[in-house]
């Protein structure tokens, strides 16, 4: 199998996005062949538009109102794995993260005998200095193209290589999903983009977390003004491809040595399948 040979499935969980679902789609499925949406019981439309927009590629699953969990991905995963073939990649898509250049090329240079990408997002800000400035009416794509200042700080798993033997049954990943890819790749995320929209993900946020999901303490303020960020604190995207990524203040995504080496020949032998 060539390295171009393989499917991108991604998996997309969202509640309440409607404001920018739908050029998530758009522009997912320039480099994904399938984008399976769980939605999480959504009162804002968002389920309506992803319903919309189904196709051969983007493929509404269910709408579910439970409470969040990381694990639920797991749940379209064991759904839709049968369309999977080893050496496909499966990807964590968000609605408000995006690829430029395509995922693809990326992927297509990953050793064969490695198995999750980690990623580096791009986290911009809306700011004291854009809250006056920019045209909250404008199309999604706009406002986000107005958002220049950002900052890096984290590091997550967002790819991972099929396998018919992986199994999920809980957790917010595959058990054993295998070698970690040294080179990460970068996205852009846009959490904090309109007035309205930061102060919906707030109150959805707050309203899981009152649920008993344990996560999202960034979520904990009432209103919105309190998530709109000091430029002087932030960097600034100049459009020229450069970021300001100090690896030291994020995650490391390495196995150590060893481990690294246990992983191999455990996948290498067939015990982790």
């Amino acid at each position: 199998m060539s390295n171009n040979d393989f499917k991108i499935h991604s998996i997309c969980l969202v509640k309440n996005e409607v404001d920018i679902i739908g050029y998530c789609l758009e522009q997912a499925s320039q480099w994904s062949d399938y984008i399976y949406v769980y939605d999480g019981a959504s009162t804002d439309g968002t389920w309506e538009k992803v319903l919309s927009m189904q196709s051969e590629k983007i493929i509404p699953w269910k709408q579910d109102g439970k409470v969040f969990q990381e694990s639920l991905r797991g749940e379209v995963f064991n759904a839709f794995k049968h369309q999977a073939k080893p050496g496909d990649w499966w990807c964590h898509l968000d609605a408000d993260e995006f690829y430029s250049p395509s995922p693809r090329e990326f992927l297509s240079k990953i050793s064969q005998f490695n198995h999750v990408v980690w990623g580096i997002p791009i986290e911009y800000y809306l700011t004291t200095k854009d809250i006056d400035l920019i045209d909250f009416n404008q199309p999604i794509s706009e406002i986000l193209s107005s958002l220049k200042f950002y900052k890096i700080e984290n590091s997550e798993p967002r790819f991972f290589r099929h396998r018919d033997g992986l199994i999920w049954d809980t957790g917010s990943w595959p058990q054993h999903m295998g070698v970690v890819n040294k080179e990460r790749i970068l996205y852009k995320h846009y959490k904090y983009r309109t007035p309205e929209q930061i102060q919906k993900r707030l109150d959805t946020r707050r309203v899981a977390r009152e649920r008993g999901f344990p996560g999202w303490d960034h979520a904990v303020e009432q209103d919105w003004r309190e998530k709109i960020a000091n430029p002087e604190q932030l960097n600034y995207d100049g459009l020229d491809g450069n970021y300001v990524i100090n690896t030291d203040n994020i995650p490391n995504h390495l196995e150590s040595f060893a481990r690294r080496i246990m992983k191999r020949f455990m996948h290498g032998v067939g015990i982790w399948t």
